[in-house]
């Protein structure tokens, strides 16, 4: 018997169900995202970008394409996981046991989750103010897209200021 993860899928995102997120299945979300500066030891509170983390779901949940389907399977995958292997394991395995580049490798429900769910959580992750986690002393780094005007702080993507 083929475990639940690892039940064949087609590469195309998923379509249905579009019935909205249950409040389990954002915990689930939300234990997968927060997994992230954990699994990459990095010393970063995900607590305060939660609210940014949950606008995204909405975001991506309000329009096309609809990840709604991908959320669900994403955390049932998980729940599956820690249910047959535990957190630690079931972490090690969505993080790190394959990397899914492209849509067409999601041919498994892990592979689905990874694509098109923790790829995502990683660069909300990072777009979100993770980034300066990977830059110890790094004060004046608010967001991947942002940068200081204050030269007397060493800027983040360059190294010691000059």
């Amino acid at each position: 018997m083929v475990d639940f993860w690892n039940e064949p899928l087609q590469p195309p995102m998923l379509t249905s169900p579009l019935a909205p997120l249950t409040e389990k299945q954002i915990a689930s979300l939300w234990n997968i995202f927060r997994a992230i500066p954990v699994h990459w030891q990095i010393e970063f509170d995900v607590v305060l970008i939660r609210s940014r983390w949950l606008d995204m779901l909405e975001a991506r949940c309000s329009g096309a394409p609809n990840f709604l389907p991908e959320y669900s399977n994403a955390a049932q995958v998980h729940d599956a996981l820690i249910g047959k292997l535990g957190e630690a394991a079931a972490i090690a395995r969505i993080f790190g046991a394959t990397t899914i580049t492209d849509s067409n490798q999601a041919l498994t429900r892990i592979a689905h989750a990874k694509f098109y769910v923790v790829n995502d959580f990683i660069r909300c992750f990072i777009a979100s103010g993770g980034f300066r986690a990977f830059v110890p002393k790094a004060r004046n780094h608010a967001g991947f897209m942002g940068g200081s005007r204050f030269r007397e702080w060493p800027p983040v993507r360059t190294g010691r200021h000059q």
